[in-house]
């Protein structure tokens, strides 16, 4: 039986482009040699032949991962990213502000547990942000603030949404997620490879975040997702207008489900789906 663990990741997903069958962003597959965790590179084609594919990404991951995505990325006339606050270029010429050390402090320690915990590798340092065809696409530390103190959004507020929409998930399908879910990690923790058996029971559980997070999303949406991917995709717009014809927009994939929705509603095609392996989980020998 399934059990679905409320994760903080899950904190993000949205609602897709009514008429159009969903488009998985992240997927947990089984195998007999071993699982994995698996993230989509979707593309699209707009009336005007540009090309744009949503990239989506696991914030810690295998080193191989990253080490693909920058291949990858080489290949594109510009790399759109999210990074709430300044870009990378500006922040490694100056100091941080400490109220902007403060607002989202809590997501880069959480990140950090997880990644030494799991013996992943972490985004910020397995990506080359200092790449020529990398674009800041995301909303600085002022405008996200003051979007959400607009919208009366918080992380309580979040937070609550997300126990909600999972509530609802687990009543459907009759799952008591408490119970089961600890004793699971128990039996987890007692093995020999326990953090590899944590990632995938982890892993199994990004199944379920599509539908948590059409919950969360619901209604005028959020500024985690709505308003920052609004804000990508204008900057989108402006590189298109400068005459760049492949993009890629390389955000969380729990982003891209909106994302997507945004794109139909501009006229784009989806033209191909590929699969990235994110999380290499080999069975115990």
């Amino acid at each position: 039986m399934k059990h679905f663990l409320l994760l903080p990741a899950t904190l993000a997903f949205a609602m897709l482009h009514a008429g159009e069958e969903s488009t998985d962003f992240i997927r947990f597959v089984e195998g007999d040699e071993g699982d994995s965790l698996q993230t989509a590179v979707v593309s699209y084609e707009s009336p005007q032949k540009a090309k744009v594919d949503l990239v989506g990404a696991i914030h810690i991951a295998d080193k191989a991962y990253f080490d693909a995505l920058n291949v990858r990325f080489k290949s594109y006339d510009a790399v759109l990213y999210e990074l709430v606050g300044p870009s990378i270029k500006e922040r490694s010429k100056e100091e941080p502000k400490p109220e902007s050390q403060q607002k989202l402090q809590w997501v880069g320690q959480l990140q950090t547990i997880m990644r030494d915990t799991l013996k992943l590798h972490g985004q910020l340092e397995g990506i080359d942000y200092t790449a020529r065809n990398f674009v800041h696409a995301d909303m600085d530390m002022s405008q996200f603030t003051q979007t959400q103190g607009q919208k009366q959004e918080s992380f309580l507020t979040l937070y609550l949404k997300a126990v909600q929409a999972q509530k609802s998930i687990n009543a459907e399908r009759g799952v008591n997620s408490d119970a089961a879910g600890m004793v699971l990690l128990l039996k987890i923790l007692t093995m020999k490879d326990s953090s590899t058996e944590l990632k995938r029971m982890l892993a199994s559980e990004f199944d379920s975040v599509e539908d948590i997070m059409a919950g969360i999303e619901s209604g005028d949406g959020t500024v985690l997702i709505g308003e920052r991917n609004k804000f990508a995709l204008e900057i989108m717009d402006q590189q298109l207008a400068a005459g760049k014809k492949h993009i890629a927009i390389f955000y969380g994939a729990a982003h891209l489900a909106d994302m997507e929705a945004r794109l139909l509603k501009k006229g784009f095609n989806r033209t191909k789906v590929e699969w990235l392996k994110a999380w290499d989980l080999p069975h115990e020998k």
